[in-house]
């Protein structure tokens, strides 16, 4: 399912908007890899998910990895709020993309620098910055197989 991006470009200067306030560049984080992961509440797969990257994020930490999950909602904070509050995340940090500046369907109609090409999907970005690669689709996060992709994550 991990689909190598050609050529490899460097993770862009990008402001996220936090679910419970406050923006974050996510240029800020290299130095450590990121899994962003792309998601709606419409999405079924997404529901399945995103307990399993709280569960990672938990970890996280200790793995010097940085989980964040961007909601392409276009119906606001409070619909996003009560979804993710329905799942019981407590430790996935959540923030939200309602213009799609982020996440695009269509690289015609906007500059964002993620395609999102279904839902969820989630980029894999080195510790170097550069975004490596992308998983499409719901990916199982306990599995020793995401232990190995992280670890190629912090080398690469």
């Amino acid at each position: 399912q991990f689909t190598l991006v050609s050529p490899q470009r460097m993770l862009p200067s990008i402001r996220l908007f936090s679910l419970g306030g406050g923006t974050m560049d996510l240029a800020s984080l290299r130095g450590e890899p990121i899994l962003l992961n792309f998601w709606a509440t419409w999405c079924p797969a997404c529901r399945i998910e995103l307990p399993m990257l709280d569960r990672l994020s938990e970890h996280a930490r200790k793995m010097r990895l940085n989980v964040l999950a961007v909601s392409e909602d276009r119906g606001g904070r409070d619909q996003v709020s009560r979804f993710v509050q329905s799942l019981g995340i407590r430790n996935l940090p959540v923030y939200l993309d309602p213009h799609g500046y982020v996440g695009h369907t269509d690289p015609d109609r906007t500059k964002a620098p993620f395609a999102l090409y279904g839902m969820p999907i989630t980029y894999l970005i080195a510790s170097s910055g550069r975004i490596v690669g992308y998983m499409p689709g719901a990916a199982d996060w306990t599995e020793p197989a995401a232990g190995v992709l992280v670890e190629y994550l912090r080398n690469a």
